[in-house]
């Protein structure tokens, strides 16, 4: 069973209400030597990160060798380039959060430390939107589990079915990532086991590399629909206060003045962690593009069922993956403008002084502007998973008609 890490110097505080709905993204990044809630030892295992990350990058060059001199055969470039590309994604992914992990850290440091400063009701309101993370993060756990376990059994399944054709189990059986090595890596056990534990080491990376930078994206996200579900809380209460006299004048704006503060803490929040994650999720709807029309275009291709059984799994991984991402985006943007509704429907403006209502429209008019996450050219919405598609159709099309041509 693999071991998390000690706790750091720099430990969070326990919430023994909260903790629990952090641990996929604690372990996902513990199998690859990172603890996103340390400053002072971020990268705790660094064997753990370096020897995968050196593994999935030296797997990329023979395996590009291997397409190009099957590059006559656009199905069989498919195969080899569809996992390519997922590696080369988590490449990307685990060296931009090395790059900006001090940021990254920070951000998940004052999530959490501004989380424990929720009274009972607002916790209600984390507890159900990190409930929901836990689920879809489990869900995607699983799917990028059975992905990678599918992808490491595929050779060998794919081995015996030739053996039962009567061809040789050992001629037919490959590493998971088909390359152009600089031995026969069939003459001898020690060189093909070698090579077949170098590119499990390979596998491992990528899929935890996806699980840890992915869960982290939904994590923040889920908070920051919490946030402003709390904020919303918090004009209501003020409201239903101030109904009920409770407050003097003063009172009241002091109450405004402090829904004012809480709105642009969130809002600074959401803009910082969109500027450390931006990159991020350019590269994986530019990389995901491509991935969708390779998969889609072995199935009317490829004969062999082990094959359609792991382009499933990993189709229903990478839709997971992007949802994540577009549904999270989707929800911050009408979240950021649901505050101007909020406001308007919960106070009674006759009853409101000219200088309390001047208060209250300062976040009335910011939220008129919605928050987004972007990837540099693109925002990150529900909008942005229907292009995604539509764009890979495009691809598979002019793929189709190339394929078609060569026949």
């Amino acid at each position: 069973m693999f071991r998390l890490p000690s706790p750091a110097v720099d430990a969070l505080p326990a919430q023994k209400t909260y903790e629990q709905f952090f641990f996929v993204q604690k372990y996902a990044f513990a199998t690859v030597g990172i603890d996103p809630t340390s400053l002072k030892r971020t990268i705790c295992r660094p064997l753990f990160l370096a020897l995968p990350l050196v593994a999935i990058m030296t797997v990329l060059g023979p395996a590009f060798l291997y397409a190009g001199t099957c590059a006559v055969d656009l199905n069989e470039v498919a195969k080899i380039l569809t996992p390519i590309l997922q590696c080369i994604l988590a490449i990307v992914k685990i060296t931009l959060f090395v790059a900006q992990r001090k940021e990254i850290v920070q951000l998940v440091r004052k999530v959490w430390y501004w989380n424990l400063e929720a009274n009972i009701e607002e916790l209600k309101i984390l507890s159900e939107e990190n409930r929901y993370d836990q689920r879809i993060t489990g869900f995607y756990y699983c799917s990028v589990i059975v992905s990678g376990t599918m992808a490491t059994l595929l050779p060998f399944i794919i081995a015996g079915f030739f053996a039962w054709k009567g061809q040789s189990f050992w001629l037919s059986l490959h590493p998971p990532f088909k390359g152009v090595y600089l031995m026969d890596i069939h003459e001898t056990y020690i060189g093909f086991i070698f090579a077949f534990v170098w590119d499990v080491l390979a596998i491992y990376c990528a899929v935890n590399a996806s699980l840890a930078i992915d869960s982290l994206f939904s994590w923040f996200m889920r908070n920051i629909v919490a946030l402003y579900r709390i904020l919303e809380l918090r004009f209501r209460m003020t409201a239903k206060s101030n109904a009920l006299n409770e407050y003097t004048e003063e009172q009241f704006k002091k109450a405004i003045g402090e829904c004012v503060k809480y709105h642009v803490r969130v809002i600074n929040l959401t803009e910082s962690f969109n500027e450390v994650y931006k990159n991020i999720v350019f590269f994986k709807f530019l990389i995901s593009c491509v991935q969708i029309a390779f998969i889609v275009f072995q199935f009317p291709n490829t004969k062999e069922m082990a094959t359609h059984m792991m382009n499933v799994s990993f189709m229903i991984s990478l839709s997971t993956q992007l949802m994540l991402y577009c549904h999270g985006g989707q929800k911050i943007k009408d979240m950021s403008t649901s505050i101007n509704s909020t406001i308007y429907e919960c106070f009674q403006w006759s009853d409101i002084s000219v200088n309390s209502k001047k208060l209250l429209l300062l976040p009335m008019i910011r939220s008129q502007k919605p928050c987004y996450f972007t990837g540099i050219f693109f925002v990150a919405d529900l909008n942005l998973f229907v292009w995604v598609f539509k764009s890979a159709g495009s691809f598979l099309t002019m793929m189709l008609s190339m394929y078609q041509e060569d026949d």
